[in-house]
């Protein structure tokens, strides 16, 4: 219930932007910052991630970066003879690095392919009334990942940005501010 409220609170967001006027170029160049927010849908849990991230220029057309996830999942049963509960949660912090092509024809278009490196934080606890064990543990772990996604400038310092790849999530929506 809390993801969809999430998502659409989102979408009421990247809808508001569009129809906003406005004339910019979000073609990345040297020493050009973006930092933004995000929903995604989990690759682990099938469930909705939030997060931060941010992009510097690092040269022209190459920017690093980095981003912050996090989300959970679980289930609860209970019944006359008692009641099982378990929750998983994931924070997800990675570096990226990624190439951005310059498009001449659309300056609002700012396309990128790129690799994440990062740290899965997993925690995970198990309660159960019926045998009266509570469980809990970690299987935090690295992970490597692609993406590919377009940024796209509504104004000159605020862009959608879209995101597909593996790794944390594999659908990322959010909006960027130029810095």
């Amino acid at each position: 219930m809390r993801a969809s409220k999430t998502i659409r609170i989102a979408t009421a967001l990247a809808v508001a932007a569009l129809i906003l006027p406005g004339s910019a170029s979000a073609q990345f160049t040297t020493g050009q910052r973006w930092l933004g927010a995000h929903v995604g849908l989990s690759g682990v849990g099938s469930t909705a991630a939030l997060g931060v991230n941010g992009e510097i220029g690092y040269r022209e057309n190459i920017g690093i970066g980095a981003w912050v996830d996090t989300w959970s999942y679980g289930e609860s049963f209970g019944s006359a003879a008692g009641s099982v509960s378990w929750n998983v949660r994931y924070v997800s912090l990675a570096g990226t690095g990624s190439y951005h092509f310059p498009i001449e024809s659309n300056a609002k278009l700012d396309p990128f392919v790129g690799l994440a490196v990062g740290y899965f934080v997993v925690n995970s606890s198990t309660e159960s009334s019926v045998t009266g064990v509570t469980y809990s543990g970690d299987a935090s772990r690295i992970f490597v990942g692609g993406f590919g996604g377009l940024r796209y400038l509504f104004k000159e310092n605020m862009a959608g940005l879209a995101r597909i790849g593996f790794g944390a999530s594999y659908l990322t929506l959010g909006v960027d501010f130029r810095t």
